[in-house]
C-alpha cells in the first residue's frame, strides 16, 4: 500500500535563484524505512517540507508537480489536516519549540486528539522514556536543554502523537555517539510494533545501512540513485562524488574481498575470522607539548543561574599549531568550556589566560583577534543580508580597504564552497550551509584560536573532511583550533590531541589513538570507537589501529 506518491516535483524558493528540486518522482510503501541522503544543499530538507505541505502552503516559492501522502493532495488538504496524520521533527529542534517547559510542549501536540488527561500522561511518559529521557525533564524549559536533549523532547513530541507517518529531518545531528544509538534503536522500535512509516533524512551512512529498507540519494535537487543499502553502497565512487560515503566497515569488507555485504562491523568481524590475517605493524608516537602556549584555563568553575553546575575545575592548555577535538557526552560542559575561553561567559572561579594575560584584560574586538567563535547553532551569528555581506562584516570593522576585503572575502566563500551562493539572503540557505557561512566568516578573521562548536554536523562527509582540513592548514600557520565534535571517526584522522570531558571534568588529554584505547575513558566519555578499533579488538590485533580505511587496507591481508 502506497502511502507516499511524488510525481515530477519542482520548486524554487522565492527571490532565490537556484532551483532547489529539479523533477523528483518518488513512492513510499506503508511501513517502510525510507532513508533519504546527499550532499548539504542536495535539497533533501526541501523535500521533507513538501511532504506535509509546508511547500508550497507555508513557504512562498514555484512549485509544480505533484505531492500525495495518506491519499492527501498537499495542494488541496491543508497543512492542519496533514500534520493530524504526518508528524515531522526538524533538523533544528529550537524552530519547533513554542511553549515555556518540555511537559506543555509535549501536551500541544496531543490536546486536539481528544484523549483522556490519564492517557496524555501515559503518553508523555512513554514517549519521554522511548527516547531516554525521564519525568525530571518535563519542568525545564527548552533553553536550559543541551542539543541532544532538544533533539530527543522534539523526537518524543511528535511520536506521542503516535503518527502514521514520521519523517525525520537529521533527527541525531546533536546527540552524543550513545544518545545517538538510543534514539535509532528506539526508533526503529517503534516502527516494528506499530507498522510505522519512516522517512529520515540522515549523513550517517553506518544508520542507515543497519535500519532502512531503501535509500535515495539526491544530489542538485535530482535523485540519482535507490535501492536497498546493499547495492547502493556498493557504488563506492559513484556515490561519493555525490557527497555519500558508505560505511568504513563495507568499503573495508569489499576492497578486502570478504565473501558477501557486511550489514553492519559484527558482521564484518564474524566474515574476517574466517581468512588468515597479516598485519603491518605501526607505532604510535606519544604527544610531546615543546610548543608555545597560547590558551591556558586554570581550575575553571561555572554554574549557571539556575544551579547546574556545568564545570568543576577543569584545567587546559591549548598549544599553537594543534587541532584538539574537545568530546564527550551531551550535558558534559563543552560548550560551556568553549563560550568561557572565547570570553563570553565568566567562570565562577578560577581563570583563564590568553598569551599570559588574562582575558579580562582584553577588550572585546583585541580578544576576537585572538579568539574566534563559531557557535553550534549558526542562526546565533548570521544576521546579514547577503552570504559575501557575512563574510565581509568583521574585515570591515578592522577598517580594511576595500580590495584587501573583497580578496579575503573571495578566497573564503571558495574555500567554504559558498562562491555560488554569494549573493543569496541566508534565510535560504540549508543549516548545514549556514554551518559552513558561520565558518567563513570567522575564518576570515584568521584568529589565532578558532574555536568551533559542532562544524560538522549537518555536513556531508566529504565535505566534513573538507571542513578539518582547512582548520588542519590554519593551525599550520601559527595558530590552533579547538573543535567540539561528536565525531569520533573525524576527530582521531585529522587532531593532534582529544581532550575527554564528562560531568564538568577532563577524564582524558592526549593522542587521539591512544586516549580511544582506554577502555574506562571510552566508556565514562560516552565515546563510540570507529569500526577500525572495534575490528582490531574483536580479532586481537597488534594496536593501534588504523584511522582510515586506506590506512587499514594497506596495513591489513587477509587469505582464504
Amino acid at each position: 500500500m502506497l502511502v507516499v506518491k511524488i510525481e515530477d516535483l519542482k520548486w524554487k524558493y522565492l527571490e532565490s535563484r537556484r532551483q532547489i528540486l529539479s523533477g523528483i518522482n518518488l513512492k513510499v510503501e506503508k511501513g517502510e524505512f525510507l532513508a533519504i541522503m546527499g550532499p548539504t544543499g542536495a535539497g533533501k530538507t526541501t523535500l521533507v517540507l513538501a511532504l506535509n505541505g509546508t511547500i508550497p502552503q507555508r513557504i512562498p516559492g514555484e512549485f509544480s508537480g505533484r505531492v500525495e501522502v495518506l491519499n492527501m493532495d498537499t495542494l488541496k488538504y491543508d497543512v492542519s489536516d496533514i500534520a493530524k496524520r504526518i508528524a515531522l521533527v526538524f533538523e533544528d529542534p529550537e524552530i519547533q519549540f513554542v511553549m515555556s517547559n518540555v511537559e506543555d510542549e509535549i501536551v500541544l501536540g496531543l490536546e486536539w486528539l481528544n484523549i483522556s488527561r490519564e492517557e496524555i500522561e501515559e503518553r508523555i511518559e512513554w514517549a519521554l522514556d522511548l527516547v531516554g529521557l525521564n519525568k525530571s525533564f518535563l519542568v525545564r524549559q527548552p533553553n536550559q536543554l543541551s542539543g541532544g536533549e532538544k533533539q530527543r523532547i522534539a523526537i518524543a513530541t511528535a511520536i506521542a502523537r503516535k503518527p502514521e507517518i514520521l519523517v525525520l529531518d537529521e533527527p541525531t545531528s546533536d546527540l552524543d555517539p550513545r544518545g545517538k544509538s538510543e534514539v535509532i534503536s528506539s526508533i526503529k522500535k517503534l516502527r516494528d510494533e506499530m507498522d510505522l512509516t519512516i522517512i529520515m533524512v540522515e549523513h550517517e551512512s553506518d544508520l542507515v545501512s543497519e535500519l532502512a529498507d531503501r535509500i535515495i540519494v539526491l544530489d542538485n535537487g535530482r535523485i540519482i540513485v535507490e535501492g536497498d543499502p546493499s547495492y547502493v553502497f556498493r557504488k563506492i565512487d559513484y556515490i561519493k562524488n555525490h557527497g555519500v560515503f558508505p560505511p568504513e566497515y563495507v568499503e573495508i569488507g569489499l576492497k578486502l574481498g570478504v565473501n558477501g555485504f557486511p550489514r553492519n562491523v559484527e558482521d564484518l568481524i564474524a566474515r574476517l575470522r574466517e581468512k588468515n590475517i597479516k598485519v603491518r605493524q605501526f607505532e604510535e608516537k606519544q604527544l610531546f607539548r615543546d610548543k608555545a602556549k597560547i590558551v591556558e584555563v586554570r581550575n575553571v568553575e561555572y554554574a549557571y543561574p539556575d544551579g547546574i553546575v556545568a564545570l568543576r575545575g577543569v584545567n587546559l592548555d591549548i598549544f599553537e599549531k594543534e587541532l584538539i577535538a574537545l568530546v564527550g557526552p551531551n550535558g558534559s560542559g563543552k560548550t560551556t568550556l568553549a563560550k568561557i575561553i572565547a570570553g563570553l561567559l565568566k567562570p565562577v572561579k578560577g581563570e583563564v589566560l590568553i598569551d599570559g594575560r588574562p582575558i579580562e584584560n582584553y577588550d572585546r574586538l583585541k580578544l576576537s583577534e585572538k579568539i574566534g567563535y563559531v557557535y553550534q547553532n549558526p542562526e546565533h551569528q548570521i544576521f546579514n543580508q547577503t552570504v559575501w555581506d557575512e563574510v565581509a562584516f568583521g574585515l570591515k570593522l578592522r577598517n580594511l580597504n576595500y580590495k584587501d576585503i573583497e580578496e579575503k572575502v573571495e578566497k573564503c566563500l571558495e574555500k567554504f564552497k559558498l562562491k555560488r551562493l554569494a549573493r543569496e539572503h541566508p534565510f535560504f540557505l540549508s543549516k548545514g550551509e549556514k554551518r559552513r557561512l558561520a565558518l567563513a566568516s570567522t575564518y576570515a578573521l584568521k584568529p589565532k584560536v578558532m574555536i568551533v562548536d559542532e562544524p560538522t554536523t549537518g555536513q556531508d562527509k566529504r565535505f566534513s573532511e573538507e571542513i578539518m582540513k582547512t582548520l588542519k592548514v590554519l593551525t599550520e600557520y601559527g595558530g590552533a583550533c579547538l573543535v567540539i565534535t561528536h565525531s569520533i571517526s573525524i576527530a582521531v584522522k585529522y587532531c593532534d590531541r582529544i581532550v575527554v570531558l564528562k560531568d564538568g571534568k577532563v577524564i582524558a588529554d592526549g593522542n587521539p589513538r591512544l586516549v580511544l584505547l582506554n577502555e574506562r575513558v571510552v566508556e565514562e566519555g560516552k565515546l563510540t570507537t570507529p569500526a577500525m578499533f572495534k575490528i582490531y579488538k574483536e580479532l586481537n590485533l597488534p594496536t593501534p589501529p588504523p584511522v582510515t580505511v586506506e590506512e587499514f587496507i594497506e596495513r591489513v591481508k587477509i587469505s582464504c
